[in-house]
């Protein structure tokens, strides 16, 4: 009930399939695809969480009070936290400064039992560029290092509307650029190294990839996007038509990019919005995750399908009856099948079966 059928090399962009919905006399295509109401125990957290939230700024890219910002920012970290399921058992984790431009960012490296060279995975936390820590990663990454096994390698870039577009990129580039160069003393291996992010993150996350590629450093194995925001100029029609019922809503995604974005022009550039990327040719296989009632939804399904026009092995899977992110919530049965399927890319990647022999897209 959880999981729509995962999208292969013939399945069609959202465009064709309204095409066609529309040939069966289906008007209304967001109803037709998105009538399985939020999982009911996720939906009562949603809504009490939607109660508590406090305004937001007057209207988009508008930048909140500092001192109302570092609220937002404190309850969306708290609220986070609450999802936590506890400390990972058999790791160890230490924290690292990596330099950047303008200063210095932290990174945690969390490595399983066992001697090395591990793989590892960069992971890029979410929370709309404004908001989110090591802390928060912890909890939306799960126990990524013991199921997979690999080392996790969370970025704590510096957040937007402080610190907008490109510097939270480029910080989690130069984070990248350290993992590569300090791969041996960190016991990882660096020919075989992922990409994965949430929502935010799996903006960067793609971003890096398109950044690796142009600027010459080494491919990552996989990337793997959760809900992830891929074209800021808001064009898909899952931005402006989600009934998204709780949790991230349009407007909400208005506001959040328009702290990344301050400048409108910048929401066409590539690196901000990976989907309007005009060549997206030798990028790294993708598994991409999106969810039945997010706002962004459309946005993973287009990339889906840009990658397999570009020749680029990729699949997706839709969750059903959940909101942006939602299987975060440790009260369905969702939440450690996400885990299951990000853990398993991740290990067939490192293990070089994830993709066909011949190279085919899907």
């Amino acid at each position: 009930v959880f999981f729509a059928v995962g999208f292969e090399t013939t399945a069609p962009s959202t465009a064709v399939t309204l095409l066609k919905a529309k040939a069966r006399g289906i008007e209304n295509f967001s109803v037709f695809c998105n009538h399985i109401t939020i999982v009911p125990p996720l939906r009562a957290i949603l809504e009490a969480v939607a109660r508590s939230r406090p305004d937001g700024p007057a209207g988009p890219g508008a930048v909140a009070d500092p001192a109302d910002l570092a609220e937002r920012r404190r309850q969306a970290d708290a609220t986070m936290l609450l999802a936590s399921t506890g400390p990972e058992p058999g790791v160890s984790s230490t924290d690292h400064r990596v330099r950047v431009a303008g200063g210095e960012i932290a990174v945690r490296v969390t490595v399983p039992e066992g001697l090395g060279p591990h793989p590892a995975v960069l992971f890029l936390h979410g929370g709309g560029w404004f908001q989110g820590n090591l802390d928060t990663a912890a909890v939306e990454s799960g126990p990524l290092a013991s199921a997979v096994p690999c080392a996790v390698v969370a970025v704590d870039y510096r957040l937007a509307p402080e610190h907008p577009f490109p510097t939270p990129l480029e910080d989690c580039v130069a984070a990248y650029r350290w993992l590569l160069a300090g791969a041996d003393e960190l016991g990882v291996d660096r020919s075989r190294i992922a990409v994965a992010g949430t929502s935010a993150g799996a903006n960067l996350a793609a971003a890096l990839c398109l950044a690796a590629r142009d600027r010459g450093l080494a491919r990552p194995r996989l990337q793997v996007p959760e809900v992830p925001a891929l074209d800021l100029t808001l064009s898909s029609p899952s931005i402006h038509g989600e009934d998204t019922q709780a949790g991230l809503t349009g407007a909400m995604v208005t506001e959040l990019s328009g702290f990344y974005l301050p400048d409108p022009e910048q929401r066409t550039d590539p690196l901000a919005s990976p989907l309007l990327a005009p060549d997206l040719s030798g990028l790294p296989p993708a598994v991409i995750v999106v969810a039945e009632h997010d706002p962004v939804r459309d946005d993973g399904e287009r990339y889906l399908a840009r990658l397999h026009e570009a020749g680029v092995p990729a699949t997706a899977v839709r969750v059903l009856a959940h909101p942006h992110g939602g299987w975060v919530v440790p009260v369905t049965i969702t939440h450690g099948l996400v885990l299951d399927l990000r853990a398993s890319a991740l290990r067939r990647a490192f293990g070089g079966t994830l993709a066909p022999p011949w190279g085919a897209a899907g």
